[in-house]
Protein backbone atom coordinates (compact mmCIF):
# COMPACT_ATOMS: atom_id res chain seq x y z
CA UNK A 1 0.00 0.00 0.00
CA UNK A 2 2.92 2.52 0.91
CA UNK A 3 4.45 2.18 -2.99
CA UNK A 4 0.75 2.38 -4.49
CA UNK A 5 -0.33 5.57 -1.81
CA UNK A 6 0.21 8.29 -4.70
CA UNK A 7 -0.70 6.66 -7.67
CA UNK A 8 -3.93 5.50 -5.35
CA UNK A 9 -4.43 8.84 -4.41
CA UNK A 10 -4.19 10.16 -8.37
CA UNK A 11 -6.78 7.36 -9.24
CA UNK A 12 -9.02 7.70 -6.73
CA UNK A 13 -9.52 11.71 -6.77
CA UNK A 14 -9.89 11.09 -10.37
CA UNK A 15 -12.89 8.72 -9.54
CA UNK A 16 -13.84 11.53 -6.98
CA UNK A 17 -14.38 13.77 -9.96
CA UNK A 18 -16.39 11.82 -12.14
CA UNK A 19 -19.07 10.96 -9.37
CA UNK A 20 -22.27 11.10 -11.26
CA UNK A 21 -20.79 10.83 -15.10
CA UNK A 22 -20.52 7.36 -17.12
CA UNK A 23 -16.99 7.39 -16.80
CA UNK A 24 -16.96 7.03 -12.91
CA UNK A 25 -17.00 3.38 -13.17
CA UNK A 26 -13.80 2.76 -15.28
CA UNK A 27 -12.09 5.54 -12.89
CA UNK A 28 -13.07 3.37 -9.82
CA UNK A 29 -11.34 0.30 -11.67
CA UNK A 30 -8.06 2.51 -12.40
CA UNK A 31 -8.11 3.32 -8.74
CA UNK A 32 -8.26 -0.66 -7.60
CA UNK A 33 -5.48 -1.66 -9.90
CA UNK A 34 -3.41 1.18 -8.70
CA UNK A 35 -3.08 -0.89 -5.05
CA UNK A 36 -3.78 -4.84 -6.23
CA UNK A 37 -3.57 -7.00 -8.76
CA UNK A 38 -6.84 -8.21 -10.57
CA UNK A 39 -8.68 -9.29 -13.88
CA UNK A 40 -12.16 -8.73 -14.17
CA UNK A 41 -14.14 -5.85 -12.33
CA UNK A 42 -17.84 -6.19 -12.50
CA UNK A 43 -20.76 -3.85 -11.42
CA UNK A 44 -23.84 -4.90 -10.17
CA UNK A 45 -26.89 -4.25 -8.56
CA UNK A 46 -29.40 -6.06 -7.13
CA UNK A 47 -32.88 -5.29 -5.84
CA UNK A 48 -35.13 -8.15 -4.43
CA UNK A 49 -36.32 -10.85 -6.47
CA UNK A 50 -35.45 -8.79 -9.66
CA UNK A 51 -32.70 -10.06 -12.07
CA UNK A 52 -29.48 -8.37 -11.56
CA UNK A 53 -28.10 -5.68 -13.62
CA UNK A 54 -24.96 -5.04 -15.38
CA UNK A 55 -23.70 -1.50 -14.35
CA UNK A 56 -20.36 -1.87 -15.55
CA UNK A 57 -18.05 -4.53 -16.66
CA UNK A 58 -14.50 -4.48 -18.25
CA UNK A 59 -14.49 -7.96 -20.23
CA UNK A 60 -14.12 -8.68 -23.78
CA UNK A 61 -17.93 -9.97 -25.28
CA UNK A 62 -16.88 -13.41 -25.95
CA UNK A 63 -16.16 -13.76 -21.98
CA UNK A 64 -19.17 -11.41 -21.34
CA UNK A 65 -21.13 -13.81 -22.61
CA UNK A 66 -20.48 -15.80 -19.90
CA UNK A 67 -19.30 -14.35 -16.93
CA UNK A 68 -22.38 -11.30 -17.43
CA UNK A 69 -25.27 -12.41 -19.35
CA UNK A 70 -25.34 -16.16 -18.94
CA UNK A 71 -24.88 -15.03 -14.84
CA UNK A 72 -28.03 -12.75 -15.27
CA UNK A 73 -29.68 -14.83 -16.77
CA UNK A 74 -30.72 -17.09 -13.72
CA UNK A 75 -27.42 -18.42 -12.09
CA UNK A 76 -27.23 -15.97 -10.02
CA UNK A 77 -29.35 -17.44 -7.55
CA UNK A 78 -26.79 -19.63 -6.23
CA UNK A 79 -23.75 -17.12 -6.41
CA UNK A 80 -22.79 -16.34 -2.85
CA UNK A 81 -22.72 -12.61 -3.62
CA UNK A 82 -26.35 -12.76 -4.34
CA UNK A 83 -27.38 -14.24 -1.33
CA UNK A 84 -24.75 -11.16 0.21
CA UNK A 85 -26.87 -8.55 -1.90
CA UNK A 86 -29.79 -9.72 -0.78
CA UNK A 87 -29.34 -9.57 2.82
CA UNK A 88 -29.73 -6.16 4.53
CA UNK A 89 -27.29 -6.37 7.04
CA UNK A 90 -24.66 -7.54 4.49
CA UNK A 91 -22.31 -4.31 3.66
CA UNK A 92 -18.54 -3.86 2.86
CA UNK A 93 -16.10 -6.56 2.03
CA UNK A 94 -16.97 -10.04 1.19
CA UNK A 95 -14.58 -12.46 -0.41
CA UNK A 96 -16.08 -15.81 -2.11
CA UNK A 97 -14.01 -18.28 -0.59
CA UNK A 98 -15.07 -17.02 3.26
CA UNK A 99 -18.88 -17.28 1.94
CA UNK A 100 -19.04 -20.51 -0.10
CA UNK A 101 -20.61 -23.38 1.30
CA UNK A 102 -18.52 -26.40 2.28
CA UNK A 103 -18.77 -28.16 -0.80
CA UNK A 104 -19.14 -25.13 -3.47
CA UNK A 105 -15.95 -25.97 -4.84
CA UNK A 106 -16.93 -29.14 -5.87
CA UNK A 107 -20.94 -28.20 -7.01
CA UNK A 108 -21.95 -28.15 -10.03
CA UNK A 109 -22.57 -24.18 -10.21
CA UNK A 110 -18.67 -23.95 -9.57
CA UNK A 111 -17.80 -26.40 -12.10
CA UNK A 112 -19.93 -25.32 -15.04
CA UNK A 113 -19.85 -21.26 -14.17
CA UNK A 114 -16.81 -20.63 -12.60
CA UNK A 115 -14.80 -23.47 -14.69
CA UNK A 116 -16.15 -21.77 -17.85
CA UNK A 117 -15.55 -17.44 -16.32
CA UNK A 118 -12.07 -18.96 -15.51
CA UNK A 119 -12.44 -17.08 -12.28
CA UNK A 120 -10.30 -18.20 -9.43
CA UNK A 121 -10.76 -16.06 -6.73
CA UNK A 122 -13.72 -13.05 -6.10
CA UNK A 123 -13.36 -10.30 -3.90
CA UNK A 124 -16.80 -7.74 -3.59
CA UNK A 125 -17.89 -4.68 -1.55
CA UNK A 126 -21.53 -4.56 -0.65
CA UNK A 127 -22.39 -1.01 -1.20
CA UNK A 128 -25.73 0.15 -0.21
CA UNK A 129 -27.30 3.41 -1.71
CA UNK A 130 -31.00 3.41 -0.98
CA UNK A 131 -33.49 1.51 0.41
CA UNK A 132 -33.04 -2.86 0.13
CA UNK A 133 -31.20 -2.76 -3.12
CA UNK A 134 -27.57 -3.20 -3.27
CA UNK A 135 -24.65 -2.86 -5.70
CA UNK A 136 -21.39 -4.93 -5.76
CA UNK A 137 -18.31 -3.89 -7.26
CA UNK A 138 -16.68 -7.39 -7.73
CA UNK A 139 -13.11 -7.91 -8.56
CA UNK A 140 -11.49 -11.19 -9.92
CA UNK A 141 -8.03 -12.91 -10.79
CA UNK A 142 -7.85 -15.83 -13.15
CA UNK A 143 -7.10 -19.64 -12.87
CA UNK A 144 -3.26 -18.65 -13.41
CA UNK A 145 -3.00 -16.02 -10.27
CA UNK A 146 -2.96 -16.57 -6.72
CA UNK A 147 -5.68 -15.92 -5.00
CA UNK A 148 -6.49 -12.84 -3.28
CA UNK A 149 -4.45 -13.34 0.14
CA UNK A 150 -4.56 -11.76 3.50
CA UNK A 151 -2.25 -8.49 2.29
CA UNK A 152 -4.64 -8.11 -0.62
CA UNK A 153 -7.12 -8.06 1.85
CA UNK A 154 -5.80 -5.86 4.55
CA UNK A 155 -5.58 -3.20 1.12
CA UNK A 156 -8.75 -3.98 0.04
CA UNK A 157 -10.31 -3.64 3.54
CA UNK A 158 -8.39 -0.36 3.89
CA UNK A 159 -10.06 1.28 0.54
CA UNK A 160 -13.23 -0.04 1.40
CA UNK A 161 -14.91 3.14 2.83
CA UNK A 162 -13.66 5.67 0.15
CA UNK A 163 -14.91 3.02 -2.44
CA UNK A 164 -18.53 2.25 -1.23
CA UNK A 165 -18.78 5.33 -0.10
CA UNK A 166 -18.45 6.66 -3.86
CA UNK A 167 -20.45 4.28 -5.50
CA UNK A 168 -22.97 4.79 -3.13
CA UNK A 169 -22.86 8.75 -3.78
CA UNK A 170 -22.92 7.85 -8.06
CA UNK A 171 -26.23 5.79 -7.59
CA UNK A 172 -27.61 7.56 -5.38
CA UNK A 173 -30.47 8.41 -6.90
CA UNK A 174 -30.44 5.69 -9.77
CA UNK A 175 -34.33 3.18 -10.16
CA UNK A 176 -32.44 0.02 -9.33
CA UNK A 177 -35.59 -1.74 -8.88
CA UNK A 178 -39.56 -1.82 -8.92
CA UNK A 179 -39.19 -1.23 -5.19
CA UNK A 180 -41.88 -3.24 -4.48
CA UNK A 181 -41.95 -4.31 -0.97
CA UNK A 182 -45.42 -5.11 -0.29
CA UNK A 183 -46.39 -8.91 0.90
CA UNK A 184 -44.82 -11.89 2.13
CA UNK A 185 -41.35 -11.58 1.59
CA UNK A 186 -40.34 -14.14 -1.90
CA UNK A 187 -37.44 -16.59 -1.81
CA UNK A 188 -36.40 -16.54 -5.55
CA UNK A 189 -34.61 -19.93 -5.60
CA UNK A 190 -37.57 -21.83 -4.00
CA UNK A 191 -40.04 -19.79 -6.01
CA UNK A 192 -37.97 -20.89 -9.28
CA UNK A 193 -37.38 -24.48 -8.05
CA UNK A 194 -41.27 -24.82 -7.22
CA UNK A 195 -42.23 -23.99 -10.81
CA UNK A 196 -39.39 -25.95 -12.09
CA UNK A 197 -40.49 -28.93 -10.34
CA UNK A 198 -44.04 -28.47 -10.73
CA UNK A 199 -45.29 -28.28 -7.35
CA UNK A 200 -44.10 -32.13 -6.70
CA UNK A 201 -41.64 -31.49 -3.50
CA UNK A 202 -42.41 -30.60 -0.48
CA UNK A 203 -41.35 -27.21 1.25
CA UNK A 204 -38.42 -29.04 3.33
CA UNK A 205 -37.55 -30.78 -0.01
CA UNK A 206 -37.43 -27.52 -2.02
CA UNK A 207 -35.61 -25.98 0.38
CA UNK A 208 -33.15 -28.80 0.88
CA UNK A 209 -32.80 -28.95 -2.84
CA UNK A 210 -32.10 -24.90 -2.52
CA UNK A 211 -28.58 -26.11 -0.75
CA UNK A 212 -28.14 -28.79 -2.62
CA UNK A 213 -27.76 -26.65 -5.85
CA UNK A 214 -25.62 -24.17 -3.56
CA UNK A 215 -22.96 -26.43 -3.01
CA UNK A 216 -23.63 -27.49 0.67
CA UNK A 217 -23.54 -31.43 1.85
CA UNK A 218 -25.90 -32.65 3.65
CA UNK A 219 -24.01 -32.44 6.99
CA UNK A 220 -23.57 -28.64 6.46
CA UNK A 221 -27.49 -29.12 5.67
CA UNK A 222 -28.29 -30.88 8.83
CA UNK A 223 -26.73 -28.37 10.76
CA UNK A 224 -28.72 -25.25 8.38
CA UNK A 225 -32.20 -26.71 9.48
CA UNK A 226 -31.32 -28.26 12.62
CA UNK A 227 -32.49 -31.41 11.86
CA UNK A 228 -30.58 -35.03 11.48
CA UNK A 229 -27.49 -35.73 8.73
CA UNK A 230 -30.13 -39.16 7.96
CA UNK A 231 -32.86 -37.01 7.39
CA UNK A 232 -31.30 -34.53 4.73
CA UNK A 233 -30.55 -38.38 3.04
CA UNK A 234 -33.61 -39.39 2.85
CA UNK A 235 -35.00 -36.17 2.14
CA UNK A 236 -32.85 -36.23 -1.21
CA UNK A 237 -33.54 -39.84 -2.12
CA UNK A 238 -37.06 -38.50 -2.17
CA UNK A 239 -35.91 -35.88 -4.62
CA UNK A 240 -34.07 -37.93 -6.49
CA UNK A 241 -36.89 -40.18 -7.16
CA UNK A 242 -39.86 -37.76 -7.76
CA UNK A 243 -37.45 -35.69 -10.11
CA UNK A 244 -36.41 -38.96 -11.38
CA UNK A 245 -32.76 -38.16 -11.11
CA UNK A 246 -29.58 -39.92 -9.85
CA UNK A 247 -27.64 -37.15 -9.27
CA UNK A 248 -26.30 -33.64 -8.80
CA UNK A 249 -25.30 -32.98 -12.25
CA UNK A 250 -28.59 -33.82 -13.27
CA UNK A 251 -30.42 -31.60 -10.84
CA UNK A 252 -28.05 -28.81 -12.19
CA UNK A 253 -28.98 -29.65 -15.76
CA UNK A 254 -32.56 -29.34 -15.18
CA UNK A 255 -31.65 -26.04 -13.20
CA UNK A 256 -30.18 -24.24 -16.21
CA UNK A 257 -32.61 -26.36 -18.61
CA UNK A 258 -35.84 -24.28 -16.64
CA UNK A 259 -33.89 -21.08 -16.38
CA UNK A 260 -33.49 -21.62 -20.27
CA UNK A 261 -37.21 -21.26 -21.12
CA UNK A 262 -38.20 -18.57 -18.87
Amino acid sequence: MTTGFAPWNRKIAAAIQEVGTPDFPQRIEEALKAIIDLDIVMIFAYSGTEKPVCLYHNIDPVRAAVVITAYANGPYLLDPFYRAATDLKAIGVRQLRRMAPDQFYSSEYFRRHYGLTKIRDEVGIVCRPAGSAAIVISFTRPMESPAFGRRDLKIIHDAEPVIRLLVERNWSHARLGSGETEGEPVDPMNATLNRMTGGVLTPREIEITSLILRGHSSAAIADALNIAEGTVKNHRKNIHQKLRISSQSELFSMFIFHLSKQ
